[in-house]
């Protein structure tokens, strides 16, 4: 099984060329699920504007590392 860690720097290398970060720094949250880590790129949007609510969400195989979806919001 592979660590929350390992799935973060997973989902880095699969948004390269992919997803900008507004923040290189943007926190990123994981957590886990039925046997899968979901990974988030939070966006942090300045108050009172309506965007998504974060950069990209991958959903990764905890015991494989393979990447099983893979959202960037628009």
């Amino acid at each position: 099984m592979i660590s929350k860690d390992q799935a973060i720097e997973i989902a880095r290398k699969e948004i390269v060329g992919e997803v900008t970060l507004l923040d290189e720094h943007e926190p990123v949250t994981v957590t886990e699920e039925d046997g899968r880590y979901v990974v988030t790129f939070v966006r942090q949007n300045p108050p009172g504007e309506r965007a998504a609510d974060y950069d990209a969400r991958l959903t990764i195989d905890a015991k494989t590392g393979e990447v099983l979806q893979f959202l960037v919001a628009s």
